[in-house]
């Protein structure tokens, strides 16, 4: 009968702490979904029991919601600003549109119609690029990837401005050798042209433009350099924003969008682009991991 009584005291006094140790840890458990849910995913080292087990594929569970609900965030947060850009940038032209509109039913002049062409062709152009960056940022475009020989996508580039180069009296030297590897060509000839549109836009007539196109020991590499005056090192990190027009801008025609797209375009293809000042020369220097 002693016997009996030992066991079932035993018994009891394991089930007593099995129970202790199971409120515990529910109560834990407990208090880690709570601070969970207010966003305090904290690390935590797990064992092999049950429940540290479901403890674990709770917080993978979480933090696969926490990524979710950021990345919705996110897309809410770049439609919203891609609606207050389109705003913005088309209150001047539509507002041009509007006063000439006017003028030419009270007096129609040729030189009216012209501008209200010029606005609309401007108008159009902003649209499209705002659409275009917004395709980039928000992944829905899919790069169509197959070997191309960057030297020759240069080369095409460069011949759509033959005669702007020829009007500034800007003279193009061009290093280049074969470099082929995988890439979307329509859109990185985009990324291109835009930075090449960028060094002849700011480029003094009858200056040069180096451009390089070489392999590296890690990278595949682009280099465009021109003479660029009233640019500042503080500068160079803001250039490849969206919107951004340094001050020797105002007299050029764009929106400050073309080096944004590119920087979108190049790092899509997991490259990079930085900007460079030697004296008064800056340099893009843009790579692709071999």
């Amino acid at each position: 009968m002693e016997l009996l009584i030992s066991i079932l005291v035993i018994i009891i006094g394991i089930l007593a702490f099995k129970y202790i140790v199971l409120r515990n840890e529910m109560r834990e458990f407990s208090a880690y979904i709570d601070k969970a849910l207010a966003g305090d995913l904290e690390t935590t080292e797990f064992d092999e029991k049950e429940l540290s087990k479901i403890k674990s594929k709770l917080i993978k569970f979480l933090y696969a919601s926490q990524i979710k609900e950021a990345k919705i965030n996110a897309e809410k947060n770049k439609t919203r600003d891609l609606i207050a850009d389109i705003s913005h940038q088309t209150k001047t032209p539509i507002a041009n549109l509007s006063l000439y509109m006017s003028l030419l039913e009270e007096d129609p002049k040729d030189e009216y119609i012209e501008i209200i062409k010029y606005e609309l062709e401007k108008l159009k152009f902003l649209i499209d690029t705002l659409v275009k960056s917004s395709r980039l940022e928000t992944d829905i475009i899919g790069l169509q990837i197959s070997p191309v020989n960057l030297k020759d996508v240069v080369k095409e580039v460069l011949e759509e401005f033959a005669t702007i180069l020829s009007e500034k009296n800007i003279r193009v030297i061009l290093k280049d050798e074969d470099l082929i590897f995988d890439i979307d060509e329509r859109w990185l000839k985009e990324a291109i042209h835009n930075l090449i549109d960028n060094a002849i836009k700011y480029s003094p007539n009858g200056s040069t433009i180096t451009i390089s196109v070489y392999k590296s020991y890690l990278n595949y590499n682009i280099d465009i350099e021109n003479e660029c005056q009233d640019v500042s090192e503080e500068a160079l990190p803001k250039i490849f924003e969206r919107f951004y027009r340094g001050k020797n801008s105002v007299s050029k025609d764009g929106l400050g969008l073309g080096l944004y797209i590119a920087r979108e375009i190049i790092e899509k293809h997991g490259g990079n682009v930085k900007a460079s000042l030697n004296e008064n020369r800056i340099k893009l220097s843009v790579d692709f991991p071999l």
